[in-house]
C-alpha cells in the first residue's frame, strides 16, 4: 500500500514542479533582474523538485530504494520551492506570482 502512495505523491510532485517552472518563466525580465540570486535559487529549487519527483517514480518502478526514502526526501525538499519563492517575492516586493495574477484577473 505504501508503494502506490509514494508513486502518486511523486507524480504530484512532478506536476507541481512543472507548474512552478511554468510560473518561473512568466516572471518578466525586470522582476528577475531585481533579484537575480533569489530568482536563480527559486529556479534551482523548482528543478530539484522535478528531478526529485522523476527520481522517485524511477526508484519506485525499479525498486531501487525503499518507499520510505522517497517519501522522506519529498517531505524534506517538497517545501523548498515555496520558501525560495517567498524570499524572491520579498526581494521584488510582490504579493503574488504571475500565475496567481493571471488566474485572479481571469476570474474577476
Amino acid at each position: 500500500m505504501l508503494a502506490p502512495f509514494a508513486a502518486v505523491l511523486s507524480f504530484i510532485v512532478v506536476l507541481a514542479g512543472v507548474l512552478c517552472l511554468y510560473e518561473f518563466f512568466l516572471y518578466d525580465a525586470d522582476e528577475k533582474a531585481a533579484a537575480p540570486v533569489r530568482s536563480r535559487i527559486y529556479l534551482g529549487s523548482v528543478l530539484l523538485l522535478v528531478l526529485l519527483g522523476v527520481g522517485g517514480l524511477v526508484a519506485i518502478a525499479t525498486n531501487a530504494v525503499s518507499q520510505m526514502t522517497v517519501l522522506g526526501l519529498i517531505g524534506i525538499f517538497g517545501a523548498l520551492p515555496a520558501f525560495a519563492q517567498y524570499l524572491f517575492h520579498r526581494q521584488i516586493d510582490a504579493e503574488t506570482g504571475p500565475l496567481a495574477r493571471r488566474v485572479s484577473d481571469r476570474w474577476s
